[in-house]
């Protein structure tokens, strides 16, 4: 006998009512859900189908979304410390005014991710193919990059100190005006990237060509 899905209302409801730290929302079908200021402390969201969600104000620290489906979904004022969000799909996905230091997106499919008014150190995007995303003027210390699609990507204004982009796939990105002190680029592929009054010191690490000539280097 097949087990019927839970009505996502009534399982909202519950969330709101009792909280969902620690819950056990494995596979749950949340599509086109908003999900308000919910307690989701290191619940279990893998598998989850959660797209064209809307979560607002959400403590989501620890929160586990492997393998889930997030696909045009929105997160604004969120807390997401730690998340996990490995071989997720956040096609399209929109992140704003959310911090999310230590968050794994590992293996994610991300094409046309948008995050903006945010904050993120030390982030794992290794294997991410980010194509297209946008991931401006936001601050992104520490991350780690490697193998990351990100072609045509946007990158202006944002801070990569001590970023990592080993392997990482920068074709026509745009860095305009990025902060790259400290960061990692010597097996980047960076062909036609845009590093038009990008900043970087004497730490950072570029391939055999490298800086670009209209990089500009920061000596102190």
């Amino acid at each position: 006998m097949t087990r019927s899905k839970p009505d996502p209302k009534k399982l909202l409801a519950t969330l709101k009512a009792e909280g969902g730290d620690k819950a056990s929302l494995h596979g749950a079908v949340l599509t086109g859900q908003v999900l308000k200021q919910l307690r989701l402390r290191e619940a279990d969201l893998s598998s989850a189908e959660l797209e064209n969600c809307k979560l607002t104000e959400c403590a989501l620290d620890g929160a586990r979304f492997t393998a889930a489906n997030l696909t045009g979904a929105t997160i604004t004022g969120s807390i997401l410390h730690g998340a996990e969000f490995h071989k997720a799909v956040l096609s399209k996905v929109v992140i704003r005014a959310s911090m999310f230091d230590k968050a794994d997106f590992s293996d994610a499919t991300a094409p046309g991710l948008k995050i903006a008014g945010s904050y993120g150190v030390a982030v794992k995007f290794c294997g991410v193919d980010l194509t297209g995303a946008s991931l401006e003027d936001i601050d992104l210390k520490l991350g780690d990059f490697g193998k990351a699609k990100l072609a045509g990507a946007v990158l202006r204004r944002s801070r990569f100190h001590g970023a990592s982009f080993t392997g990482c796939d920068l074709t026509g990105a745009n860095l305009t005006d990025a902060e790259l002190q400290g960061a990692n680029l010597a097996s980047a592929i960076v062909q036609e990237a845009k590093f038009k009054g990008a900043k970087y010191d004497r730490k950072t690490k570029w391939g055999r060509g490298g800086p670009p000539a209209d990089a500009v280097l920061v000596k102190r």
